[in-house]
């Protein structure tokens, strides 16, 4: 069975808090490639979470949200930050496609480097690149309004060491 968390955040300030003290606890422990799943519905956080992400890494440019360009790359601390949104690929129910269109895209270029970070929205649209998430983290509008509940599934070796790798939330939320 694959190790999970679940966290609760209050607010979206929290869930930006939160997800900038991720990424500097994952830079600080995690040498090579991560692959991280990003699912939820429209308007759950995803691209919040990577625009928070990249701050929390110290990246102070503009972070749009991939759906029409597909794929957004960004340098920080050292890292390849690749943010992809999968949300217009397969959307004809054939998942064939998704992995061919994701194949023109370069990713396992960006796969097999060694300092990259690929944060992938609606991976599930792939399933081959689903199965090779190391983390998928699950966002979901919480019990009040603005709160975040989100569900970290480890899916690897490396999945599990990001999992351990997780700030605690004390001063963002409960858990």
């Amino acid at each position: 069975m694959a190790a999970a968390r679940h966290v609760e955040l209050a607010s979206e300030a929290a869930l930006t808090t939160w997800a900038g003290r991720v990424a500097q606890a994952w830079q600080a422990q995690i040498i090579g490639p991560v692959l991280c799943g990003l699912s939820g519905d429209l308007g759950a956080g995803k691209t919040t979470w990577v625009r928070a992400m990249l701050a929390g890494l110290g990246y102070q440019g503009r972070v749009p949200s991939p759906t029409y360009t597909l794929l957004e790359h960004y340098t920080a601390v050292g890292l390849d930050i690749v943010h992809v949104d999968l949300y217009r690929l397969g959307s004809n129910g054939n998942a064939a496609n998704a992995d061919t269109d994701l194949e023109s895209l370069g990713l396992r270029d960006w796969l097999a480097a060694k300092r990259c970070w690929m944060l992938v929205e609606w991976p599930e649209r792939s399933p081959r690149l689903f199965a090779r998430c190391d983390l998928v983290i699950e966002l979901r509008g919480g019990a009040t309004a603005g709160s975040r509940d989100l569900t970290f599934v480890a899916q690897s070796g490396r999945g599990n060491l990001l999992l351990e790798g997780l700030p605690s939330i004390s001063e963002s939320g409960s858990s």
